[in-house]
Protein backbone atom coordinates (compact mmCIF):
# COMPACT_ATOMS: atom_id res chain seq x y z
CA UNK A 1 0.00 0.00 0.00
CA UNK A 2 2.53 2.24 0.80
CA UNK A 3 4.28 2.09 -2.61
CA UNK A 4 1.09 2.61 -4.52
CA UNK A 5 0.65 5.76 -2.45
CA UNK A 6 4.11 7.26 -2.83
CA UNK A 7 3.54 6.86 -6.84
CA UNK A 8 0.28 8.50 -6.91
CA UNK A 9 2.10 11.44 -4.69
CA UNK A 10 5.16 11.51 -7.31
CA UNK A 11 2.59 11.60 -10.20
CA UNK A 12 0.80 14.41 -8.82
CA UNK A 13 3.58 16.29 -7.92
CA UNK A 14 4.87 15.99 -11.45
CA UNK A 15 1.54 17.63 -12.18
CA UNK A 16 1.68 20.21 -10.36
CA UNK A 17 5.09 21.07 -11.36
CA UNK A 18 4.31 20.74 -15.25
CA UNK A 19 1.58 22.87 -14.71
CA UNK A 20 3.15 25.41 -12.40
CA UNK A 21 5.56 26.00 -15.31
CA UNK A 22 3.14 26.99 -17.87
CA UNK A 23 1.29 29.93 -16.10
CA UNK A 24 4.28 32.55 -16.53
CA UNK A 25 3.92 33.16 -19.94
CA UNK A 26 -0.05 35.02 -19.35
CA UNK A 27 -2.69 35.33 -21.30
CA UNK A 28 -4.05 31.87 -22.19
CA UNK A 29 -7.67 31.24 -22.43
CA UNK A 30 -9.09 34.36 -20.79
CA UNK A 31 -6.34 34.36 -18.36
CA UNK A 32 -5.73 38.09 -20.02
CA UNK A 33 -4.05 40.39 -17.10
CA UNK A 34 -1.64 38.17 -14.88
CA UNK A 35 0.92 39.12 -12.98
CA UNK A 36 4.75 39.03 -14.77
CA UNK A 37 4.42 39.19 -18.90
CA UNK A 38 1.08 39.64 -21.26
CA UNK A 39 1.36 38.46 -24.65
CA UNK A 40 -2.22 37.61 -26.00
CA UNK A 41 -4.39 39.54 -23.66
CA UNK A 42 -7.04 39.99 -26.84
CA UNK A 43 -8.70 37.00 -28.11
CA UNK A 44 -8.60 38.71 -31.56
CA UNK A 45 -4.96 39.21 -32.03
CA UNK A 46 -2.26 36.48 -33.35
CA UNK A 47 0.09 35.26 -31.12
CA UNK A 48 3.70 36.47 -31.03
CA UNK A 49 5.69 33.92 -32.83
CA UNK A 50 9.74 33.68 -33.60
CA UNK A 51 12.49 35.33 -31.92
CA UNK A 52 12.39 38.66 -30.54
CA UNK A 53 14.19 40.96 -32.99
CA UNK A 54 13.89 43.65 -30.12
CA UNK A 55 13.23 44.67 -26.73
CA UNK A 56 11.98 48.51 -26.36
CA UNK A 57 11.78 49.92 -23.22
CA UNK A 58 8.70 51.67 -22.45
CA UNK A 59 8.33 53.90 -19.27
CA UNK A 60 5.33 55.45 -18.04
CA UNK A 61 4.83 58.07 -15.80
CA UNK A 62 2.10 60.71 -15.36
CA UNK A 63 0.68 61.55 -18.09
CA UNK A 64 3.57 60.40 -20.85
CA UNK A 65 5.02 57.63 -22.25
CA UNK A 66 8.99 57.73 -23.19
CA UNK A 67 9.62 57.03 -26.31
CA UNK A 68 6.36 58.19 -27.28
CA UNK A 69 7.48 57.74 -31.54
CA UNK A 70 9.25 54.32 -32.03
CA UNK A 71 10.42 53.08 -35.09
CA UNK A 72 11.69 49.59 -35.77
CA UNK A 73 13.26 48.46 -39.48
CA UNK A 74 11.55 45.40 -40.07
CA UNK A 75 8.44 43.10 -39.41
CA UNK A 76 8.60 41.16 -36.73
CA UNK A 77 8.22 39.56 -33.28
CA UNK A 78 9.15 42.10 -30.29
CA UNK A 79 8.96 42.66 -26.98
CA UNK A 80 7.34 46.36 -25.07
CA UNK A 81 8.91 46.29 -21.45
CA UNK A 82 6.75 48.61 -19.57
CA UNK A 83 8.02 50.24 -16.47
CA UNK A 84 5.76 52.07 -13.95
CA UNK A 85 8.00 55.52 -13.12
CA UNK A 86 4.87 57.54 -11.90
CA UNK A 87 2.89 57.06 -8.87
CA UNK A 88 -0.39 56.33 -10.35
CA UNK A 89 -1.28 52.72 -11.60
CA UNK A 90 -0.41 52.65 -15.05
CA UNK A 91 -0.58 49.91 -18.27
CA UNK A 92 0.40 49.74 -21.98
CA UNK A 93 -1.43 48.84 -24.85
CA UNK A 94 -0.38 48.27 -28.50
CA UNK A 95 -3.15 48.67 -31.40
CA UNK A 96 -3.50 48.27 -34.79
CA UNK A 97 -2.95 46.46 -38.51
CA UNK A 98 -4.95 43.48 -36.43
CA UNK A 99 -2.71 43.62 -32.70
CA UNK A 100 -4.60 44.94 -29.65
CA UNK A 101 -2.52 43.50 -26.94
CA UNK A 102 -1.82 44.96 -23.65
CA UNK A 103 -0.29 44.49 -19.96
CA UNK A 104 -1.72 43.93 -16.36
CA UNK A 105 -2.18 47.17 -14.64
CA UNK A 106 0.98 48.12 -13.15
CA UNK A 107 1.80 49.74 -9.55
CA UNK A 108 4.23 52.30 -9.43
CA UNK A 109 7.55 50.42 -9.93
CA UNK A 110 5.95 47.66 -11.60
CA UNK A 111 7.27 46.04 -14.93
CA UNK A 112 5.73 43.96 -17.33
CA UNK A 113 6.87 42.62 -20.68
CA UNK A 114 4.15 42.67 -24.10
CA UNK A 115 5.38 40.34 -27.02
CA UNK A 116 4.06 40.96 -30.31
CA UNK A 117 4.35 40.07 -33.46
CA UNK A 118 3.56 43.53 -35.87
CA UNK A 119 3.92 44.03 -39.59
CA UNK A 120 4.85 46.77 -41.66
CA UNK A 121 2.41 49.69 -40.79
CA UNK A 122 1.41 52.34 -37.89
CA UNK A 123 0.62 51.15 -34.63
CA UNK A 124 -0.69 53.50 -31.15
CA UNK A 125 0.31 52.18 -27.83
CA UNK A 126 -1.15 54.41 -24.85
CA UNK A 127 -2.26 53.91 -21.79
CA UNK A 128 -5.40 51.69 -21.46
CA UNK A 129 -6.06 53.37 -18.00
CA UNK A 130 -9.40 55.58 -17.71
CA UNK A 131 -8.34 58.92 -18.95
CA UNK A 132 -4.68 58.85 -19.09
CA UNK A 133 -4.19 58.62 -23.14
CA UNK A 134 -6.67 61.57 -23.32
CA UNK A 135 -4.18 62.93 -20.97
CA UNK A 136 -1.29 62.66 -23.28
CA UNK A 137 -0.11 58.79 -22.63
CA UNK A 138 0.09 57.94 -26.33
CA UNK A 139 2.42 57.36 -28.78
CA UNK A 140 2.92 55.64 -31.87
CA UNK A 141 4.73 52.72 -33.26
CA UNK A 142 6.02 52.26 -37.03
CA UNK A 143 7.71 49.61 -38.95
CA UNK A 144 8.98 50.06 -41.54
CA UNK A 145 9.54 46.89 -44.44
CA UNK A 146 12.81 46.10 -43.89
CA UNK A 147 16.36 48.02 -43.99
CA UNK A 148 18.38 45.41 -46.13
CA UNK A 149 20.17 47.18 -49.17
CA UNK A 150 17.50 46.08 -51.77
CA UNK A 151 14.06 45.75 -51.85
CA UNK A 152 12.29 43.56 -50.34
CA UNK A 153 10.11 41.62 -52.34
CA UNK A 154 6.56 39.43 -51.37
CA UNK A 155 4.71 38.30 -48.27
Amino acid sequence: MGFKRCLACCACLLFLVALGGCGDGGGQAGGGKQAGTASGTHEGSAAAVGPVVKIIEVKETEYKLTPAKITLNKPGTYAFKAENTGSATHALEIEGNGVEEETKDLDAGQRAELKVTLKAGRYEIYCPVDGHRQQGMEGTVTVKQGSSGGSSGGH
